[in-house]
């Protein structure tokens, strides 16, 4: 399928994620000129090998990991319990005191997904199931608070950094209250078990808008497979906060707003997809693709998410 997305879409995700170079506020000009972030140190990290992965959670749990899925009149149905095919870290760790614990869901998407006239930001939804039976939950629900105790909801905090310990662990993964362990990022246990080594595209899921997801690599217009790199930059100079209500400090990745969508500096767009031949369809189609930078994941839906996906809506 044929399919081209215009400019437009991404001014609301450029809104949603406070895109607007600090430099333009005239209101907090001299608040953030005397912030110097010349020198400055992202505080982005993700895990790259399976270094501390070697808990087998579904033996430990006498349980197995299930995904399966069925069609029906254009309808691909998931079930799955969130409990990975792969080896995970050690849960409860010092960053995060939650047990993994098996999860009954269902999933519904379409089989014939097309580009919608405007994106959908994904904060808010559960980005994707993988057929590791876990999910791709980007997002947090953890957001700017004040020394008040005033939470500032447009600041939403990035999981992949090292200001706070949150207990991820080589799969750039986690767990919550309930016991739903879910990636952050890059699931590399998985992507060893699958035997992912850069010489084939390998599509390890779906996004909430039936979307296929592929693990790191794809095929570019010579035809070489190659390392994915999404288009996301920190942005320069200061957030101009009073660190009360909203946070100051240069933006350095501790929040999603710190970073903009810079077209062509990588390989994908903003959802973090692309338009091209896939092992499914020769002639071309849209595809996301998990990566190793920021966002690792879709911060947007190109197509329309099933409300399935929608948080408290499953």
């Amino acid at each position: 399928m044929k399919m081209l997305i215009n400019a437009l879409p991404y001014l609301f995700l450029a809104l949603f994620l406070g895109l607007t170079s600090c430099k333009d506020d005239e209101t907090n000009g001299e608040e953030m000129s005397s912030e110097d972030c010349t020198d400055l140190a992202s505080v982005f990290t993700i895990a790259l090998t399976t270094e501390g992965c070697n808990v087998d959670i579904a033996n430990n749990l006498g349980t197995t990991s299930n995904y399966s899925e069925s069609v029906s009149g254009g309808t691909r149905t998931i079930s799955f319990n969130s409990i990975p095919n792969h080896l995970v870290g050690t849960f409860p760790n010092s960053g995060n005191p939650n047990t993994i614990s098996e999860q009954n869901n269902t999933f519904q998407m379409t089989t014939s997904p097309s580009l919608a006239s405007n994106v959908t930001i994904a904060q808010g939804w559960i980005q994707g199931i993988l057929f590791s039976g876990v999910t791709v939950d980007i997002y947090t629900a953890e957001f700017f608070t004040g020394s008040s105790g005033m939470v500032n909801m447009q600041w939403n905090r990035n999981t992949l950094q090292n200001v706070d310990d949150l207990g991820l662990d080589c799969n750039n993964a986690h767990v919550q209250p309930t016991g739903k362990y879910h990636y952050h990022g890059i699931p590399n246990a998985y992507g060893d078990a699958l035997g992912v080594d850069g010489t084939e595209m390998v599509k390890i899921g779906y996004a909430a808008d039936g979307v296929p997801v592929y693990y790191l690599y794809y095929e570019d217009d010579n035809g070489n497979i190659v390392e994915a790199q999404a288009s996301y930059e920190l942005k320069s100079g200061s957030r101009g906060g009073d660190g009360i209500t909203a946070p100051n400090g240069c933006y350095d990745g501790e929040y999603f707003q710190d970073y903009e969508y810079v077209a062509d500096s990588g390989n994908l767009d903003a959802c973090n997809g692309r338009t091209g031949p896939t092992p499914d369809a020769l002639n071309g189609e849209y595809y996301y693709v998990i990566t190793n930078d920021f966002p690792s994941g879709p911060l947007c839906f190109s197509g329309t998410p099933n409300s399935s996906f929608q948080l408290g809506g499953n």
